[in-house]
């Protein structure tokens, strides 16, 4: 029988919430034009012929005491604005199999402390509860890309050069909760991205 103190979780504070953006331009000159929150970092994603498929933005909040909490903003090519209007969004799909619906929350992030991930895979284990452990690394054939190794219900250690290992669970409802932790040479990678916008070629 496990006790409050087997199962309890810490966390260091919201790392950030993940949200569907329609114009990841018209989202930067929002967020960072408007309301001037910095952007910390960007990343972008290709397929396997190197076209670019979607970006990622970091924009900080401005919490001193956490540094690094900001909301995550993603774009998707060929994403659901690219349907016609009117289109279901439940029963219509885009072109682009990563694309999730404008205005949706991909997930909820909390930080945690380095050393957690590893106990908090084995306590979602002994809870029976489903999990997807995430390692992110540099892709060394891709600069300004990342790739990322996936273990589903078990820890996996990560390698030299991880940038950030994350725990991924659903709760009753279905959201997805990421425990996360940032680890060395994160705080190196670029900010330097140009914003995509859906009339972009």
């Amino acid at each position: 029988m496990t006790t409050a103190a087997d199962t309890k979780f810490e966390f260091k504070g919201l790392d950030h919430v993940a949200l569907v953006t329609r114009d990841m331009k018209a989202t930067v000159d929002f967020y960072h034009g408007v309301l001037n929150m910095p952007v910390l970092h960007t990343l972008e994603y290709f397929d396997d012929a190197g076209e670019l498929t979607g970006q990622h933005w970091f924009f900080g909040v401005g919490d001193p005491s956490n540094p690094d909490a900001h909301i995550a903003a993603f774009w998707w090519k060929d994403g659901f604005q690219s349907l016609s209007e009117g289109a279901n969004p439940i029963t219509s799909k885009p072109s682009n199999p990563r694309a999730t619906p404008i205005g949706s929350m991909l997930h909820l992030n909390l930080r945690v402390d380095p050393d957690k991930i590893e106990p908090y895979c084995a306590k979602l284990a002994a809870l029976d509860i489903p999990f997807r452990h995430s390692v992110r690394y540099l892709d060394p054939e891709n600069p300004g890309v990342m790739r990322a190794v996936n273990s589903m219900d078990k820890y996996l250690e990560p390698e030299e050069g991880a940038l950030m290992s994350s725990v991924y669970v659903n709760d009753p409802s279905g959201i997805q909760v990421e425990f996360n932790t940032w680890l060395p040479g994160w705080e190196k990678w670029p900010n330097d991205a140009v914003a995509r916008s859906n009339d972009d070629a």
